[in-house]
């Protein structure tokens, strides 16, 4: 494996219909979902070779997932199937001002089977096996999962593998802002490089501003942190230097993936061998793509796409 990637499987109801609530909708399309999925899926569109680490409920939806992985080229052997639960389900909707409000249906003991995962869960030859690990916060908000993700980071960093935690925050999933807090730091100082946005970066840290947020990040021990800007791109920070990063200008579409689709680009030009400001343009291009088209993972572009459209940009990295 290039990459693991660690966090949320589950399905997504994509409405036919935006800029309308969900009883008016009238249709859905099915897809894949989870912010793990979302960006294994990235990552394997642009050449990785990637493996997903996470639960599935035993139901026709879980089977479904599965499916999909596959068909996607993601190696799914350490998925685990969890007898007497159902995979959860998620929905999005966007208001006339293109305000986006998720709709998460995944309850504890019912229909969150990735929250059953636990350390004895983690193969470390797997774990051992990859030149990068990736994770967000769907698998560390609570116990038992949150030991099933140190124990996948300890492998890891054993190993001196590459470490991307994304904090993709939702309040309304954690028992309290402290703890979200509190955990969020603690996985963010063991890892390689973190890449909140900007809000994300001030809730974290308690700041009011990115440039004392970034600062605080560093302190943790994290080795770089790139802070996701939607429209402006991204800042790109170490130790020794703060750098933004432009947008390439598009016509957004649908945004759900997009920090997603980022990351993903960034670990894939980090495992190609560029410099971290090439593979944070990198990241702004496949994270461009992406919101230019509707849907999550439909809208994830192939390596092709992404060399196209760079091309057109008049940035061409060596190594891709």
């Amino acid at each position: 494996m290039d990459i693991v990637v660690l966090g949320s499987a589950f399905v997504e109801l994509v409405p036919s219909r935006t800029h309308v609530d969900l009883s008016r909708v009238g249709s859905f399309n099915l897809s894949i979902g989870g912010s793990a999925t979302n960006m294994s899926v990235a990552a394997s569109r642009l050449g990785a070779r990637v493996g997903l680490l996470t639960a599935v409920g035993d139901d026709d939806f879980g089977r479904y997932v599965l499916k999909e992985l596959r068909h996607e080229g993601i190696d799914v052997s350490n998925v685990r199937r969890i007898g007497g639960c159902r995979t959860g389900l998620s929905s999005y909707t966007v208001d006339e001002k293109g305000t986006k409000k998720y709709h998460f249906y995944r309850f504890p003991g019912y229909s969150s089977p990735e929250a059953t995962l636990s350390a004895d869960d983690v193969k470390e030859k797997y774990i051992e096996g990859a030149r990068a690990l990736a994770l967000g916060e769907a698998c560390v908000r609570r116990l038992p999962s949150r030991g099933f993700a140190l124990t996948a980071v300890r492998f890891a960093r054993k190993k001196d593998r590459l470490i991307l935690y994304d904090p993709n925050y939702r309040s309304s999933l954690w028992a309290s802002p402290s703890l979200a807090s509190e955990v969020t730091r603690r996985f963010i100082s063991l890892a390689s490089v973190t890449t909140p946005n900007e809000k994300e970066a001030l809730l974290i840290t308690g700041r009011r501003n990115e440039g004392s947020a970034i600062e605080d990040l560093l302190k943790l021990g994290v080795k770089a942190v790139v802070v996701k800007e939607a429209e402006r791109g991204c800042t790109v920070a170490t130790k020794n230097e703060v750098t933004h990063m432009p947008a390439f200008k598009v016509r957004a579409v649908d945004d759900t993936g997009a920090g997603d689709a980022f990351a993903a680009g960034l670990l894939v030009g980090l495992l190609h061998g560029m410099s971290l400001k090439q593979s944070a343009l990198l990241a702004n291009a496949v994270g461009a793509l992406k919101v230019s088209k509707a849907g999550t993972v439909r809208g994830m572009p192939a390596l092709a796409e992404v060399k196209t459209f760079l091309r057109a940009a008049r940035f061409r990295p060596a190594r891709l």
